[in-house]
């Protein structure tokens, strides 16, 4: 190969992992930023892609997935659709835009590998001869973000509700075939006001690990080795993003009656929007009891429907049962292990999982607990590929609900609830269980004792559960998430 070609494929390399490093670092920084900024408020941007969809006006698929008690598990999907393309008179907006500023924002920030966007990390830093204890750190200069949106949301209410959705327009078709599925219009954007900067900071440790192995490499060229592995110590980790780049949207869910198109955007967050054959006057959604405040006699009867989607796990043979167990603990000390048997278990439960073994083995750091948990779903794992046929069953639907609230608690939790002694599982237990059910403060004794040491208290507190020791009680949080929801389902299995 002449020496031209071989620099040429060398930038071609590095212009790859640089772009792959913009995929994994740009999400992991818009979840942080939403996280700190507007937790219940804003969607983050799930890719640079993806950010280039994120418009005022454009529409959005609100999905949920229906596994939890009184929540639903959401996911949004973008489309490069402006919603006047979707109505019958596709005239543009009269309503106007306002841009304000929002913040500032430049973090740095150390992400553990073992956490919930290592496996992505780890994808783009093989070369680096990282493990799951290490840690990376980024610098987020970001710098002026602003917020653009509806000037006027009254005078836009009023123009939608004017306007027609065209029921035969092709993406319109597509969205009505999910009865879960929801069309929402953006509303606002959080966009950086400059060209902003994303980039890894080395650590010491690292570089020494990185010089090292350069060290080694050059000793192997000189015993007529390939030196083209010495680009690992140079090869920078950084990226640009444009001016206006999204980070972060908020939407407003479409209430369409599905019979004329007529749409009503929904404004408050206790309403839920969606394709409905009844009157526009009729606010709640049709068939879907989870649009009402249960009674508590309902929660206590929807509390024991999970614990029946539950029981396939404890219908196990007592060793079985208690291996599992102890590989779930095991997975929550490592959050990217989680991840990536999550993304098994939604394969198995589409009917769609035939993949080579060892490429997932190059990223577990727990191969034995993660694969345990997986053959206890019914996944095939012992030869070269990781297999699953047939219809989901019952046992494969509890590993997944069960895999499914451990990916989406935070790792921070995770590792506190793996930190926990019996008691303190036992006694959180109890505590969430009637948290989630019930608004009721709940009383300190000895049970729930235990939980009011550390570790277990930073959960408590993580999760908004106010303990009050003058009058023994621990109340519930005034507003609750399908998170509480997940906490509880770990607990259930896991004490």
């Amino acid at each position: 190969m002449k020496e031209e070609d071989s620099l040429s494929n060398n930038a071609e390399l590095l212009l790859t992992k640089r772009n792959t490093f913009s995929s994994v670092m740009f999400p992991a920084v818009c979840h942080q930023f939403v996280n700190a900024m507007g937790k219940d408020t804003l969607i983050p941007s799930s890719s640079l892609e993806e950010s280039t969809r994120i418009s005022p006006f454009n529409v959005v698929a609100k999905r949920r997935k229906r596994r939890w008690i009184f929540f639903h598990k959401i996911e949004y999907s973008t489309y490069d659709f402006p919603l006047y393309d979707l109505l019958n008179s596709n005239a543009v907006f009269e309503s106007e835009l306002e841009e304000t500023a929002f913040c500032s924002y430049n973090p740095e920030s150390t992400y553990s590998l073992s956490g919930k966007f290592g496996v992505d990390i780890m994808k783009d830093l093989m070369d680096a001869n990282l493990s799951a204890s290490d840690k990376v750190t980024i610098s987020a200069k970001l710098g002026e973000v602003n917020l653009v949106q509806v000037a006027d949301p009254d005078n836009f209410m009023s123009e939608l509700m004017t306007r027609k959705l065209n029921m035969n327009h092709p993406l319109v078709k597509q969205i009505r075939k999910s009865k879960d599925t929801v069309l929402c219009v953006i509303r606002g954007v959080i966009q950086t006001t400059d060209n902003a900067e994303i980039k890894r900071i080395q650590d010491k440790h690292l570089k020494e690990t990185m010089s090292e192995k350069c060290q080694q490499i050059k000793q192997v060229t000189k015993e007529g080795g390939n030196e083209s592995g010495e680009i690992s110590e140079n090869k920078k980790k950084d990226i640009t993003l444009e001016k206006g780049t999204t980070l972060a949207y908020k939407v407003w869910e479409l209430k369409i009656n599905a019979e004329n198109g007529s749409i009503e955007p929904i404004m408050t967050a206790e309403l839920e929007g969606g394709f409905h054959h009844s009157t526009m006057d009729d606010i709640t959604t049709d068939g879907d009891e989870s649009s009402t405040s249960p009674t508590e006699q309902e929660e206590t009867s929807v509390l024991q429907h999970l614990e029946e989607q539950l029981q396939p796990l404890f219908d196990l043979p007592e060793a079985e049962g208690q291996l599992l167990k102890l590989a779930l603990l095991k997975l929550m000390t490592c959050h990217s292990d989680v991840v990536l048997l999550s993304k098994l278990l939604v394969q198995a439960e589409t009917g769609n999982l035939k993949e080579e073994k060892e490429k997932h083995n190059e990223l577990i750091v727990n191969k034995a607990e993660t694969w345990t948990v997986a053959t206890s779903a019914g996944i095939k794992t012992e030869e070269e590929n990781v297999v699953y046929e047939g219809e989901t069953t019952p046992i494969l639907a509890a590993v997944a609900h069960l895999v499914d609230a451990m990916h989406d608690v935070e790792t921070q939790d995770l590792e506190k609830l793996c930190q926990c002694n019996d008691e303190q599982l036992k006694a959180l237990t109890k505590i969430f269980k009637s948290a989630v059910s019930s608004s009721v403060p709940i009383p300190i004794d000895t049970e729930t004792s235990p939980a009011l040491e550390e570790p277990a208290d930073g959960i408590l507190s993580d999760m908004k559960l106010t303990v009050y020791k003058d009058n023994g009680t621990i109340l519930p949080p005034e507003t609750k998430t399908h998170i509480h929801e997940c906490i509880y389902c770990i607990l259930h299995c896991v004490s």
